[in-house]
């Protein structure tokens, strides 16, 4: 398996919440499961609910008038669950 670049996920990750916040919250979600999905090879499914999951967030933001540090908290949260989902289907 390939190993993620962490500070390029990150970065996907806030963009994904820039756009959310511009109301767009779907921008980077094709990006993102097609990239993990190459990088996880046969077993997506647990980096599937996380996406699912974080999709969910970018929704919420997307409805939001403000962001605050506690969302990129959850952010980096999202960032540990599919990192630990990917090491998993190692």
């Amino acid at each position: 398996m390939e190993k993620p670049n962490v500070e390029i996920l990150e970065a996907v990750l806030r963009e994904g919440l820039y756009w959310a916040y511009l109301g767009r919250p779907k921008e980077v979600m094709a990006f993102l499961r097609g990239k993990l999905k190459k990088i996880a090879n046969s077993s997506f499914g647990d980096i599937e609910e996380v996406l699912k999951e974080l999709e969910e967030f970018y929704e919420e933001i997307s409805r939001m008038d403000a962001i605050s540090q506690k969302e990129f908290k959850k952010l980096e949260i999202y960032r540990d669950m599919l990192l630990s989902a990917l090491e998993y289907s190692d």
